[in-house]
């Protein structure tokens, strides 16, 4: 029977200088094994709900209505000093 070789896992492997910089792209397991496409779609689909791509559409059209409306504003009342419209009394200001 041939000597097994024990694998040392308290010291991270020595890489080859060719090697240092590069990262592995490809997402691994626990076990250290590529994942399937099968796998990489099951975790990117996990958590999501029937609705969750036309929320995410409707949210992203909602922000866009509140970015154009924030623009069409103009100067708003707290760039001049005056305080909301609501708040004024005007027979007392006379």
């Amino acid at each position: 029977m041939p000597k097994e070789e024990q694998i040392d896992t308290k010291t991270a492997p020595n890489k080859a200088a060719d090697d240092k910089g590069k990262k592995d792209e490809t997402p691994k397991d626990d076990k250290g094994m590529p994942l399937s496409e099968q796998d990489i779609k099951l975790f990117t689909r996990y958590g999501k709900g029937p609705y969750n791509d036309a929320l995410k559409k409707v949210e992203n059209e909602i922000k866009g209505l509140n970015q154009q409306i924030t623009e069409l504003c103009g100067i708003k009342e707290s760039d001049t000093g005056l305080a909301l419209p609501a708040q004024w009394n005007l027979a007392q200001d006379a």
